[in-house]
Parts: C-alpha cells; sequence; structure tokens
C-alpha cells in the first residue's frame, strides 16, 4: 500500500473506505426500513441513521436529515459524558436518548446510540432515530398544542442504557413503551433502531478486520480533515459580508425568528439575536438543533457534493441567545417545533445562504428559492377494526419545491427525508376515505421559473366506529408559509389546513357524483391555528400543502412552457394571461405570439 501526502492514507483507500462508511450509514437506514412497521420509518422515512467517530465527531451522515445528523453527535458526547466515569461505556451497550435540552429535537425523536469496540478499545459509534408513534404528551402522537411547558409533553430520558453488554435491559424498554399511547409500535421502533445500529457494528468490524482499527481511525480524521478545508476554500471564495432574513410562525401569537449570516475569511456565523423570547407553546428549538439547520444548510448549498461529517462544525459558529425562540430554556415546551420552529430555521438558515451565493459569479446558478413550512395533521382514535391508532397525515411530503437559477421547481417533490403514504394503505388501516389528492392549480409560485406545485387534499371519516376521529393540527401557521419568490419570481400560495363541518358530502355522492370542489360542500369552514380537533362524519379536513416560489420575473417565461402548463392543468388561463402575460388561442392548443408580445409591453408600461 503507497503512502500518502495526508494521514498516511492513500487516495485510492481513502476513496474506499469513505464510500464504504457511507453505504454503511445507508444500509443503517434500510435496515431501519425493513425491520420497522410504522408509517414513521416505512412510508415518511422520519428517521436518521449516521455513524460518529469514538468521541462523538460525526463521521459519516449517510443520505439523513443533516439537522438530525448533527444533533445525534450532541446526543453520543451526551452519552460520553454521562456514563464515561460513571457507569461505564462496554462492549454491546446500547443507549437511548430523547431529552429536547440535552440533543434531542423533541421528545418523540428518540434516538438510540451503540458504542463500537474492537478488542475493548472504542472505535466508533453508531446512531440512530425514529419519530416514535407516540411519547405519552398531552395529544396523541407527541405533538400537542395545549402543552404550556416540558413536562406535558411526554416521557423525557436524558440517557439511559437500553442494552447492557449485549442483554436487552427488560425493566427498562417496558418502561418506556408503556408510558405511551402505541406500546407494541413504539416497542417496534425501538427494536428496528437497534437491529440497524448492529449492523453498524457488523459492518465496522469487517471493515477493521480487513484494513486494522489503525486504518480506519487515520481514514475517518482524514475525511474530516478534507470536508473542512474544502468548505473553507470554497467559504474564501466570497467577498466579506453580512446577510439576514426573517421568519414568522403565526398561531394564537405571532413569534418571530431571525438570522444574520456574516462571512468573515474562511468563517460563516449564524447569528439568531433579534428572534423573540421563547413562547409558551411548543415551537421553541433547542439550541442544538438550531446549530443542526445551519449545518444542513452549509452542506446543502456549498458543500452539497462532499462528505457530511464533522468537518464541517470548525467553520460554522451559531449564536442563539439562550430563553429565545432558537434556544428554549427550561421548562419551555418543544413538542410542535420540528414543522414550526425547526421549519422556520430550515427556511432562514438557507435563505441567507443563497443571499451570499447570489454574490458570487460562480455560485450564482445554485442558488433556489426555499419554502418557509407548511400545515399538516397527525390523527388518532378507534379503526374499523376496533383497535386504537395513533398516526400521522404525511401530506407534507409532497409540497412543491422552490425554482432555481436555471429550470422550474419539483412538483410535489417533497422534501428529501420524507414521503408521501399510499392512499389505499390509509384508508386499508384507518377509518378515512380520502375524496382528492391532487396538484393545485395556480399554486406554484410564478417567475421566468415557476415554482413547484405542491398538493391539496380532502379527507373525511368513513367506518369509524365511534363516528369521529381525533386531530392535531401542526406545521407552520401563517400566510407566508409557503415557498418565497427570488429575483421578481412570486410567492407560492400558502399552504392551509382548514376544518368543514356539516357538509353535503354523503349526500353528493348518493347522487352518484363526486365531491370534488371545496367551496360546493357547503357547511361551515374553520382555518385551524394549532390545536386539537375532531373530525366527525360528515366533515371534511382540507389539507393545502407548500408550493414552491418562482425565480426571476414572469414575463420572462417562455409562453411555450405556459402553455404547457395550461395543458397539464396547472396554471389556469386566466394567470396565464394575468400573471405570465401569455395569450392562447382559444382551443388552448396555441400560443398567440402576436397578442402575447403585445400584452407583455402592455403589462411591462404599467409597472
Amino acid at each position: 500500500m503507497t503512502t500518502a501526502r495526508n494521514g498516511g492514507v492513500d487516495p485510492i483507500t481513502m476513496e474506499i473506505l469513505s464510500h464504504r462508511l457511507h453505504q454503511i450509514a445507508r444500509e443503517m437506514g434500510i435496515t431501519l426500513e425493513r425491520v420497522g412497521g410504522t408509517v414513521n420509518t416505512t412510508q415518511q422515512h422520519d428517521y436518521m441513521a449516521s455513524l460518529y467517530t469514538a468521541d462523538g465527531d460525526v463521521l459519516s451522515g449517510g443520505e439523513s436529515l443533516g439537522q438530525h445528523v448533527a444533533c445525534a453527535g450532541f446526543a453520543v458526547k451526551k452519552i460520553i459524558e454521562r456514563f464515561e466515569h460513571g457507569d461505564g461505556i462496554f462492549p454491546d451497550d446500547v443507549f437511548l436518548l430523547n431529552d429536547p435540552y440535552q440533543a434531542a429535537i423533541h421528545q418523540s425523536d428518540v434516538y438510540v446510540l451503540s458504542p463500537i469496540h474492537h478488542e475493548g478499545r472504542r472505535i466508533a459509534w453508531s446512531a440512530t432515530f425514529v419519530h416514535v408513534m407516540d411519547i405519552g404528551a398531552l395529544s396523541p402522537g407527541g405533538n400537542s398544542p395545549a402543552a404550556t411547558d416540558i413536562c406535558h409533553e411526554g416521557v423525557r430520558i436524558p440517557g439511559i442504557k437500553l442494552v447492557e453488554r449485549g442483554k436487552l435491559r427488560g425493566d427498562v424498554f417496558d418502561a418506556f413503551v408503556t408510558m405511551t399511547r402505541q406500546p407494541i409500535m413504539v416497542g417496534l421502533d425501538l427494536k428496528c433502531e437497534i437491529a440497524a445500529n448492529n449492523v453498524a457494528k457488523a459492518r465496522v468490524h469487517e471493515v477493521v478486520d480487513q484494513y486494522g482499527p489503525e486504518m480506519l481511525e487515520a481514514v475517518s480524521r482524514e475525511i474530516i480533515r478534507f470536508t473542512e478545508s474544502v468548505l473553507r476554500e470554497r467559504i474564501r471564495e466570497f467577498a466579506d459580508g453580512s446577510w439576514s432574513e426573517t421568519g414568522l410562525i403565526q398561531g394564537d401569537e405571532t413569534w418571530k425568528m431571525h438570522v444574520t449570516l456574516t462571512k468573515r475569511d474562511d468563517r460563516l456565523i449564524f447569528d439568531f439575536t433579534g428572534s423573540d423570547k421563547q413562547a409558551k407553546t411548543g415551537i421553541n428549538l433547542p439550541y442544538h438543533a438550531t446549530y443542526g439547520t445551519c449545518f444542513a444548510a452549509v452542506l446543502s448549498t456549498i458543500g452539497y457534493d462532499i462528505p457530511k461529517n464533522h468537518g464541517a462544525f470548525a467553520p460554522i459558529e451559531v449564536v442563539a441567545p439562550p430563553g429565545t425562540v432558537a434556544n428554549v430554556q427550561y421548562p419551555g415546551p418543544v413538542s410542535l417545533n420540528t414543522t414550526s420552529g425547526g421549519a422556520t430555521a430550515r427556511y432562514l438558515a438557507p435563505a441567507v445562504m443563497m443571499q451570499m451565493l447570489a454574490t458570487n459569479e460562480h455560485w450564482r446558478d445554485e442558488v433556489m428559492a426555499h419554502d418557509a413550512g407548511h400545515r399538516f395533521a397527525r390523527h388518532a382514535g378507534v379503526n374499523q377494526y376496533g383497535r386504537y391508532y395513533v398516526s400521522s397525515l404525511s401530506e407534507g411530503a409532497i409540497d412543491g419545491r422552490g425554482a432555481r437559477a436555471d429550470k422550474d421547481g419539483v412538483d410535489s417533490g417533497g422534501r428529501g427525508w420524507s414521503s408521501c403514504q399510499n392512499i389505499e394503505w390509509v384508508e386499508q388501516n384507518f377509518p378515512i376515505l380520502y375524496l382528492f389528492r391532487r396538484h393545485l392549480k395556480d399554486g406554484a409560485g410564478a417567475g421566468r421559473f415557476r415554482g413547484g406545485t405542491g398538493s391539496e387534499t380532502a379527507l373525511t371519516v368513513h367506518d369509524a366506529p365511534e363516528g369521529q376521529i381525533r386531530g392535531v393540527a401542526l406545521g407552520v401557521a401563517g400566510l407566508r408559509n409557503s415557498g418565497q419568490g427570488m429575483f421578481g419570481g412570486l410567492c407560492g400560495a400558502p399552504s392551509l389546513l382548514v376544518l368543514k363541518e356539516e357538509t353535503n358530502i354523503w349526500d353528493t355522492m348518493s347522487e352518484n357524483r363526486h365531491p370534488v370542489d371545496v367551496e360546493a360542500m357547503g357547511g361551515t369552514s374553520e382555518m385551524l391555528p394549532y390545536c386539537d380537533f375532531d373530525v366527525k362524519d360528515g366533515s371534511v379536513l382540507y389539507m393545502r400543502l407548500a408550493n414552491g416560489g418562482g425565480y426571476g420575473d414572469p414575463l420572462d417565461r417562455e409562453p411555450e412552457a405556459v402553455l404547457r402548463d395550461v395543458a397539464n392543468g396547472l396554471v389556469s388561463r386566466e394567470v396565464a394571461q394575468d400573471i405570465y402575460g401569455v395569450t392562447l388561442t382559444p382551443s388552448e392548443t396555441a400560443v398567440d405570439a402576436a397578442a402575447t408580445e403585445e400584452l407583455r409591453a402592455a403589462i411591462r408600461a404599467q409597472r
């Protein structure tokens, strides 16, 4: 084996083992899906699987959501701090942690962490998290709008041994799962996490058996050094400066989250000073979660093509004043945060990064519009088989993505960590009937490149033994929660969550007509804030998901692209004319080029 220029590792071995570590993290995720039986793992993919060094630094984030990769690193370090000189950390131990004041984002995110030893010496860690089906909080599923402090939000474990020297601690396992509404499903979540960590341990041992622990350690150091050096080099390409953005979370109150990004030499400083004080509603983020959003934003913009590891920590500094919505302090509630404060932070951090990218000619083509979140719901009750259940409506996975500098956003593209539940599966397992799921017409933000179109969904209760189910409304409320336009592009239509009661849908269906027009369903409508609610027989829950923002002036969009959107039912003839300045022939099969040129000139003259 040849000697390398850095770390004593030759480049070929470096590439092989770097990719092998990445594949181990991927296989951990696949194991979670195959062993787990809950909708969160098998369909929504609300999980994380990653590898860490012996002292808890991120080694390989795999393809998991960056925010959780960072938080799990905090979790490993907390376990080391708690157990290293206390009860000890031994081969085949497995630890559980879900305390938001330690490392989790909210209690529903249960981290399972496993040390990996070779001949008695700790050489690495593996970590997983799954958003469990229930955590014993006020509301079914764990997201609790009525919670005013952390003690209302379910089981909270700052770190405990779940498996001790290879033996499952049945007392700990049983105590944890029986404090939830879904002990069997939560138990399955924990078992799939243990299985994934066991896979990681076996695969790392295979690497060590083939290459030796010294080589693994050298490669670990080198890939972390590589990520840091590349990021610092890329940061230096930008002129020093500062960029700011503000996001609002609107419920019964309105909370502001603000960030200023300062680029200085080869460092990026994200400063959340100016954010509101922490709320008595669970929209607050812990510091490590805020840090994780910045970590993810940097890697997804200027670090999208390099290994996702601890090297990205070094050039980043995150300032978040204690006691604010970006750095909650005990006993502030957090249960709604991943889809409210977290979604807002996941908008703000990339938004200021995009502002920075726009100042550099080389990076400008990487700029894209981002959305600030969406509404969605959880549901619970007795299903058609007489069994109590708790689940989620993961419609938020089919929102529209923002437009890019050179192409449209992705329609119903969803977020990288989740997918959309299968309607037939939902109707088979829960007392729910979908009336429709479709793309929203005229929802995408207009622009030279339009945003991605999100979905709209309507559902009702069907074959429910109790005649109703319980719902929990969450997500980013407010009318600016969809994609934000850039460089003259328009915002996407806002995400909404509406409960319609005493509708006429059953009368419509008895006449063999399909109720597809929301306004024609009759009844009363209520825009749902953060709250618990009931969906009763004859009621309709309407969800409109986020739509991507546009990029550039809509009048610069190719007329043929507008025609194509009209033909596909994504844009109406009226919007084509009024917003895009495109005149179509009466049959809507072609563009009237002369009339379009004249109309666009008139619109520009009126500006």
